[in-house]
């Protein structure tokens, strides 16, 4: 049976209403959601928004396309059931290692189909509280703001002159919240008591193992759907907490300027800042700065944040300046490798096969304009990413790569 087609108005009206309902009354205690999560039109909409490319599956073995070959609607009729009647219990997480770039690996939790499509639903209730409150000074894990916005808010406070930064990372932020001090935030908020236990389920079922072999108090699962709106919500503590204490002009106006991107940040400002106050407010939610990652600075000196480099270039004579917003050395370096790596085909480490292919007339023709497109298919996106920047010289060294692989065909 095809899934419903929901109007994407009526789940719109669902979360406008809440929106201005938390925007109206920022005390206000939303304490009956669970209407809103048990409406088909959450329900139905969590579901399309699963992502069906997902590596892997939870304890359940379950995947999507076996839901929707067995039908889609008996599936979320069985798990609204749960919901309603109070039988609805956390699985457990599945834990793989995710290897990175530099070597190390990091933990991700897969979760049953069953708590991702409730994860997702209670994501779409909360969702338009949260965004009533959040600070503009915010840009990860939401709509409409993305690293490209957050890269514009910095170039626009470099450009008014705030050219001094305090570039901040916070240490491992998602395995260290509390979730006392975050389930003690969540319920200013949020006094639905369902709402509040799956929270707290999926808190205790997401948390690592400590040495003692007892689920950790702290920690967000990577890989939860709902992890990174808690980050959000959780951070914006520190948005709030930095407005109030941060240093102000004599009409009252905050001459400090913060933008953040999930667990990275940075300060502008005219004078130097002092990383003290970003660890006392740190500490004041239980989390640390990464000292390594953490530093004060001159635009000058130039710093990257969100995959930019910036910097403020000066005249010959020294008296003016302007601010240049670039690519950083890290994103050029990878396309590079990327397409040392493409094959005819495609794929990774296949460049003997290319060499080594004997082609029949008109096939080598053929075969070229397939590597062309593949290469395209690497440069296109980060062209695109950082065209609003200074990409002239990474392009210059990223189309010399592109020659050299052509002529290596050839």
């Amino acid at each position: 049976m095809e899934v419903p087609d929901i109007q994407n108005q009526t789940l719109a009206e669902i979360q406008l209403k809440l929106y201005n309902k938390a925007k109206r009354n920022p005390q206000k205690r939303f304490r009956k959601l669970k209407k809103y999560l048990l409406k088909d039109e959450i329900l139905y909409t969590a579901w399309k928004n699963l992502n069906r490319n997902t590596k892997g599956t939870g304890f359940d073995s379950l995947t999507v396309q076996q839901v929707e070959a067995s039908g889609v609607e008996n599936f979320i009729r069985s798990v609204k059931k749960e919901l309603e009647k109070g039988r609805y219990t956390a699985d457990a997480v599945k834990r793989v290692e995710i290897p990175k770039r530099n070597g190390e690996t990091r933990q991700l939790g897969i979760l049953t189909l069953k708590d991702r499509l409730v994860q997702g639903a209670v994501k779409l209730v909360l969702e338009p509280i949260f965004e009533a409150d959040f600070e503009n000074c915010s840009y990860g894990y939401r709509a409409y703001r993305s690293a490209k916005l957050a890269s514009l808010e910095v170039y626009k406070w470099l450009e008014a002159g705030n050219t001094h930064y305090l570039k901040g990372d916070i240490e491992g932020c998602f395995d260290n919240i509390p979730h006392d001090k975050l389930m003690k935030i969540l319920k200013t908020r949020i006094g639905d008591e369902l709402i509040l236990s799956l929270v707290e389920s999926w808190l205790k079922k997401g948390s690592f193992e400590s040495s003692s072999g007892k689920n950790s108090n702290k920690g967000l699962l990577q890989g939860g759907i709902i992890s990174p709106l808690l980050v959000n919500f959780y951070l914006d503590q520190f948005d709030n907490h930095w407005a109030e204490i941060g240093l102000k002009n004599v009409e009252g106006e905050s001459i400090e300027h913060l933008v953040r991107f999930a667990d990275d940040f940075v300060v502008l400002s005219k004078e130097w800042i002092e990383p003290e106050r970003a660890e006392t407010i740190m500490a004041e939610l239980g989390l640390e700065l990464n000292r390594e990652k953490t530093y004060v600075g001159a635009a000058a000196n130039g710093f990257e944040f969100v995959g930019f480099y910036f910097q403020e270039i000066l005249d010959e004579n020294g008296v003016g300046s302007v601010i240049s917003v670039m690519p950083t050395e890290g994103s050029i370096e990878k396309v590079i490798e990327s397409i040392g790596n493409i094959g005819i085909n495609g794929s990774i480490n296949n460049a003997e096969r290319i060499q080594n292919t004997e082609f029949v007339d008109g096939n080598k023709n053929q075969v070229l304009n397939h590597l062309v497109k593949n290469i395209y298919n690497v440069v296109d996106p980060w062209v695109n990413y950082y065209r609003h920047t200074d990409y002239a010289s990474g392009l210059e060294r990223i189309e010399q790569c592109f020659n050299k692989k052509i002529q290596d065909f050839i």
